[in-house]
This record gives C-alpha cells, structure tokens and sequence, in this order.
C-alpha cells in the first residue's frame, strides 16, 4: 500500500621602518627633535608662549579648557629641541604634557593621567566568557589579554577607557536566560485530511475549554452563572480537598472560581490521531539550552556500508550514513517577552541499496528551516514534510503460517 505521509513541527612594514625611526624619540613619541627652538620673553601669558613654540616649530599643541589662561611665564631658551621647550614652559606652572602623533596635549597632570595615562586592571567574569568579551571589546580597546583559567581580562589603559569598558561588561556580564523547550515530531498520514476534513492552519488556533461548576459557594460548590439558575450539585464526599482562599467575588458578584482543563484542539485531534493509529510519533523530548545557544535532537541509526576500491592491496573504505530524525532549535528571547526561534527539523529515511553489491544506502530527506517569532508557553507547529511510503503488512497464524506451501496460500 502506498501511504502519504507529512511531518508536523607582512614586506610593507620593513620597508616603512628605517623612515620611522627618524621620527619616534627615546619615549616612543612621534617627534622629530632636530626642531630647534629660540625664545625669549618676560611675564609674558602662557597661551601667548605656547602658540609661539607651535608656530616656531610647525607642532599642534593643544591645551584644556581648564588651563589658567593667566598664568605668566619668564623664558629664555637658545637652540633647543621643541619637546624640552614646552616640557620647561609647562612644567614651571605646574602642568604637564602628553605627545599625541605630531601634537602636544598640555593639561594638568591628574588629568591627563585620567585621559591618556596607561594603567592595569583585571576584571574577573561571573558568567561570560572571557574569550567572548574580548572579542566585543575590541572595538573599545586592543589593549585586553585573557587569562582563560580564572576566566579573567587584564586590560591596559587610561583610566578613563577602563571606567568605559567596566559599564560595558556589567552589561554584558549577567545570568543567561535559560530555555526549555518541549518538542515533538510526530508523523500524520496525509489522507486523514480529506477522509475527516481537517484544517490544521485552523486547528492549531482553536481551544477547548472543559469545565466542572458546582453549586454556589455557599453550598460547598462553585460556579459562575447566577445562584438560580444552578442545577448542579456538590457531592457529599469530595475525593480531594476544597481550595481555600477562594472567596473573593468579582465586580460581577460571583466566584469565578472553577475546576477546569484546557487543551488544544490540536493536541486533541492528534490524540484522535494516534488512537486510529493514524498518526505516529517520531521524537517527544525536551531541550534545555542558554539564550542564543543552539540546541539540538538526533534520533538516528548510523548504517555502515562498505566501499571498495581497485589496484592492488585490495584496500576497503567504510562509509556512514546518518538516517532518523535531526532537530535544531535556535532561540532568542526578546526584551518584549517574545522568544524568536529558529527551528530546523529533518527526518530522513533509506529509499533503497543501490551499487554493484546493492550495499550502498539511497537516503531519502525531508527537511525545513523557519523563524517564527512567539509568546512564552505557546506552540509552534510545522508542516508539510510529505513523503510518499511503501508499507506493507502480512498477518500471519501462529505456527500454521510455517506449514510447507499450504501455510502461505491459507494461513498467511
């Protein structure tokens, strides 16, 4: 019988150095001291010295905003290198100066220690990987190394670019999410769509809501419809125990207050399903996985088979076919409560041995991939893996079944 089935569910850089060279100073700066610089003035404004040494030496020197502007400065200074110049002008008020590039940067020197001043710090990760942080800090600084045993990052900055990247790994380093995810593939026969006219788009978003009301309240029962037009009754022996704390009446006046059992009219018409044995199921588990980590189901038999090739030796070559079902599930919960999942379900199965030796598995596969976006606790249902089977089915009599000739012609 043929059946029709669906699953639901680096030369430039050598080259570049000798030209360097010239240019960095002991400190590493890049600064050329063959500039030579003659000044002399008394009680003469800082700015107005600063902007004469950057004009007389070709250098940006930018100063900040909170520098006192009337500070006064005395210097006389014959043929000296442009950096010992503005180290003496700013250091005799009590400033300091950081080389950036082809500029000097004049600020006081706490300052501009918080600003371009190198230091060490070690953040130790509660929950994420260091390696990971690492990776998202480097557009923030290169200066981070990894000590993957205690899982920790050394970082090698200003203090002002260290404050930056600790608000951003408190950010980053929190608890994740956890997710589990209840999945089933089951296996419908197709026809039962037509014999029994089923919708599944439609079924899939139907409810059924079964409940059992008693009398009023008052009367040991509950029930939401008014006390006169009640006609059920309360046992004289419950076989469970009444739930206090239920006397709070609504704006309507009633309790509200009721037992019931809601199911789905999907999982019921899949009840229906298997009962007639139509419709089987192929994997029912559960997934636990982090946020933004991929889980993953296989339910597979590995079939060996073997592959010969000529010349002498006779050497022989063992191939696997992985056949059964494979489900992969990516989820992102969203600060909205959603949860976007991508699932990627396959269900393969071998056609047929093909070969020389008929040994090699033909594998027929079934597989999808959707992204579908959902509240927490809600379903998803995909369809349409068809496949058309071959099935056969021999019923048999016990033992008369093996009689010579006869057994097959009646008892089989």
């Amino acid at each position: 019988m043929n059946f029709k089935t669906k699953i639901v569910i680096f030369c430039t850089l050598f080259a570049l150095i000798p030209s360097l060279l010239s240019q960095i100073d002991e400190d590493g700066n890049n600064i050329e001291d063959k500039t030579l610089i003659t000044i002399h003035a008394e009680d003469a404004f800082l700015p107005s010295i600063l902007s004469i040494l950057a004009r007389e030496s070709g250098y940006n020197i930018v100063t900040d905003p909170n520098v006192n502007r009337q500070d006064k400065v005395s210097i006389h200074l014959d043929e000296v290198p442009i950096e010992q110049a503005i180290n003496l002008v700013v250091r005799a008020v009590g400033l300091s100066y950081e080389v950036v590039g082809n500029s000097f940067l004049v600020a006081d020197p706490k300052k501009l220690k918080e600003e371009v001043g190198v230091t060490s710090y070690v953040i130790t990760l509660k929950y994420a990987s260091a390696e990971d942080v690492k990776e998202l800090l480097q557009d923030i600084s290169e200066q981070v190394q990894v000590d993957i045993p205690g899982n920790k990052l050394l970082i090698n900055a200003s203090p002002k670019k260290i404050a930056e990247i600790i608000k951003v790994v408190e950010s980053i380093d929190v608890p994740a999410i956890q997710i589990m995810l209840e999945t089933r593939l089951i296996e419908v026969a197709a026809d039962v769509e037509e014999q029994m006219g089923i919708d599944w788009s439609k079924i899939s978003s139907y409810k059924t809501i079964l409940a059992e009301n008693g009398n009023p309240l008052t009367d040991g029962g509950g029930s939401v419809v008014p006390e006169e037009q009640t006609s059920g009754s309360v046992p004289v022996t419950m076989p469970f125990d009444r739930i206090n704390g239920l006397l709070q009446k609504d704006k309507t006046g009633f309790i509200p207050k009721y037992f019931s059992r809601q199911l789905t009219a999907f999982d019921l018409t899949l009840d229906l399903l298997q009962k007639n044995n139509q419709a089987e199921v192929l994997a029912d588990s559960r997934l636990t996985t982090i946020n933004g980590l991929e889980a993953s189901i296989k339910l597979v038999d590995i079939v060996p088979y073997i592959l010969s090739s000529g010349g002498v030796g006779g050497q022989v070559q063992v191939q696997r076919e992985e056949v059964g079902i494979k489900l992969n599930i990516l989820p992102t919960v969203n600060t909205d409560g959603y949860i976007t999942v991508k699932v990627e379900p396959e269900v393969s199965t071998i056609f047929e041995f093909i070969g020389p030796d008929q040994n090699i598995p033909r594998v027929k596969s079934r597989t999808s991939s959707s992204t579908i976006r959902v509240k927490d606790g809600e379903s998803i249902v995909i369809g349409g893996l068809l496949s058309n089977d071959k099935k056969q089915t021999t019923y048999k009599f016990p033992y008369l079944h093996r009689i010579p000739w006869l057994g097959k012609k009646l008892f089989t």
